[in-house]
């Protein structure tokens, strides 16, 4: 220990009781005054003389405010610049002989000693202290990233499953709609085969016939007939009303046909001139003689 030997000696410098040693030890000896030489000079236990008797320089004052010995009266005035203590007062302490401040140097290199253990372990423990507080930070951290990842694999099992769920889902509303439609086709089917075949109308029971005539200038006129009255009858009532004087034959425009003497005995019913029909008068010519004939 020989770095607490060195501290206790400059402790004990200046004949300084056990508390300005150890005050001397806390502040690292900042403030106090080194008087008589280095401490380090202090006679050890196995240098001194038999003379136990021979008295050693004490201090002339001491600081009322901290208990600190002052050689003289520049060291009061240093003393008290430096801490701003005011109150002093002439030292009235026993001087200590050789073998008293040997002893007082050996309980304060103990002192020191266990000072300084006290540090180091104090040290030693914050160091371990702080060496917990990294692996706990540590463990905490990992126990954080694996739940997190545990929570992310959680989440996408549980996204997978609802995935899954709405895909199942979404099929059975495609199947339901294809047997819907399926079941829709069937019954259409059914029906068209079990409806009864439409049945044609009966052609309704015409008595009589209304009839438009274009005549031969281009005007108009209508007349009702009989359905049973042949054809005959309709010519020669558009001859002696329309036609008195100029020969002409009936045709119909559509389908486009014109009626020969054959089909004057015709009646108008069986020539589909009812319930109405439109005939145009022609001027009848050779030609048109002919063409009746070939018809």
């Amino acid at each position: 220990m020989g770095y607490a030997t060195e501290t206790a000696e400059l402790a004990a410098g200046n004949n300084r009781n056990m508390d300005q040693a150890l005050s001397f030890i806390e502040n690292d000896g900042v403030g106090f005054e080194s008087v008589g030489g280095s401490p380090t000079e202090v006679t050890r236990p196995q240098e001194v003389e038999e003379t136990k008797d021979v008295p050693v320089a004490a201090a002339s004052y001491q600081c009322d405010d901290c208990g600190k010995a002052l050689a003289n009266d520049d060291a009061v005035m240093r003393h008290a610049q430096a801490t701003k203590h005011g109150r002093f007062s002439e030292s009235t302490k026993k001087e200590l002989t050789a073998e008293e401040k040997a002893a007082q140097l050996a309980d304060i290199v103990r002192k020191v000693k266990e000072q300084h253990e006290k540090k180091v372990q104090k040290a030693q423990e914050e160091e371990k202290g702080e060496e917990l507080e990294r692996r706990s930070a540590g463990q905490a951290m990992a126990s954080y990233r694996e739940e997190a990842r545990e929570r992310e694999v959680r989440e996408a099992a549980r996204l997978r499953v609802l995935q899954k769920a709405e895909d199942e889902v979404a099929r059975k509303r495609v199947l339901e709609q294809i047997r819907l439609d399926r079941e829709e086709r069937k019954a259409k089917a059914i029906k068209v085969a079990l409806a009864p075949e439409p049945v044609a109308p009966l052609p309704k029971d015409y008595s009589k016939t209304m009839i438009q005539f274009r005549l031969l200038d281009g005007s108009t006129v209508k007349q009702e007939f009989d359905v049973t009255e042949p054809l005959m009858m309709v010519r020669g009532w558009i001859q002696a009303n329309h036609a008195k004087e100029t020969p002409f034959s009936l045709m119909m425009a559509f389908p486009r046909r014109v009626f020969t003497e054959e089909d004057m005995g015709t009646p108008l019913q069986a020539l589909n001139l009812v319930p109405t029909a439109s005939l145009n008068l022609m001027k009848r010519t050779n030609s048109l003689e002919a063409a009746s004939e070939l018809q």
